[in-house]
């Protein structure tokens, strides 16, 4: 993505040429082009919105992955054999 555009043709017909002075000019209607900026409202916007959906997606997955990883097999062993006998039937 070209970091200059011409504010005044369609953007999938824009070439670049470079002048005799080195100013970047339309291939097309031969006005200097603008530089876009880097960062400028629409991104920030849009990167804030992002996040705001994002956030408690990437939160319950960390919290999903804690419980898994404090689940403990009890100690006994007749819960033990429970726990064995029951899931062996869910086949």
């Amino acid at each position: 993505m070209s970091r200059y555009y011409c504010p005044f043709c369609s953007s999938r017909y824009q070439f670049h040429k470079t002048s005799s002075d080195g100013v970047l000019i339309c291939g097309l209607c031969g006005d200097p082009l603008v530089k876009k900026p880097l960062l400028n409202s629409r991104r920030i916007i849009g990167a804030v919105a992002a996040s705001a959906f994002l956030a408690p997606l990437l939160i319950m997955i960390i919290f999903i992955i804690k419980d898994f990883s404090k689940e403990k097999l009890p100690n006994n062993s007749d819960s033990l054999v429970l726990l064995t006998f029951d899931k062996s039937w869910l086949i």
